[in-house]
C-alpha cells in the first residue's frame, strides 16, 4: 500500500511560500516607500509592483481557481499602478494571500491534488501549485536584486 502524501505534500508547499515571504519582507524592511516603487532598469518593474503581481497571482489562480473566492484579476494594473498604496497595504494583502494559500490547500484532498487544474494548461492541481511557489520564489529572487539596485549610490 502506498503512503498517502498529502499532507506532507500540503505542508511542503506552504511552507516553502511562507519561507519565501518572510525572507521577500526581511529583504524590503530597510527600504524606503520611493525605494519601493522605483524602476531602477526601463523596462523594468518595480519592487512594489511586482508584491502587487505576486498578491493578484495568489488570489487568482488558488483564491479565485480553487478557494472560488471571486477575486477578479486586473493583472494589467499589477504592473502599471499608478498611485502606489502604502507599504502596510500592499504587504497586508501578500500576508493575506498567503494565508489564503494556506486555508485553500490545507483543505484539498488527495484527489484534488491528482486532477486537472481549472487552467488545465497547467497540468494537475499539483503540479500548478509547485508552479505557482516556483513562480514566488522567482520574483523573490528579482526583489533582492531589485533591492540592491535601488540602494546602490549609482542608480
Amino acid at each position: 500500500m502506498a503512503a498517502d502524501l498529502t499532507k506532507p505534500v500540503q505542508a511542503a508547499l506552504i511552507e516553502e511560500l511562507e519561507q519565501l515571504r518572510d525572507v521577500l519582507v526581511q529583504a524590503i524592511a530597510p527600504l524606503t516607500d520611493e525605494q519601493l516603487w522605483r524602476k531602477p532598469i526601463e523596462p523594468g518593474n518595480s519592487i512594489g509592483h511586482l508584491l502587487l503581481h505576486l498578491t493578484g497571482n495568489l488570489n487568482h489562480f488558488v483564491g479565485a481557481q480553487l478557494g472560488k473566492t471571486g477575486y477578479v484579476r486586473d493583472r494589467e494594473r499589477e504592473f502599471t499602478e499608478g498611485s502606489p498604496p502604502a507599504r502596510t497595504e500592499v504587504l497586508g494583502k501578500l500576508n493575506e494571500a498567503v494565508a489564503m494559500f494556506r486555508r485553500v490547500v490545507t483543505g484539498l484532498t488527495a484527489d484534488d491534488l491528482l486532477k486537472t487544474f481549472p487552467e488545465a494548461k497547467l497540468g494537475s492541481t499539483v503540479k500548478a501549485l509547485v508552479h505557482l511557489v516556483a513562480h514566488f520564489a522567482l520574483h523573490r529572487g528579482q526583489i533582492s536584486y531589485l533591492s540592491r539596485l535601488v540602494t546602490s549610490s549609482t542608480v
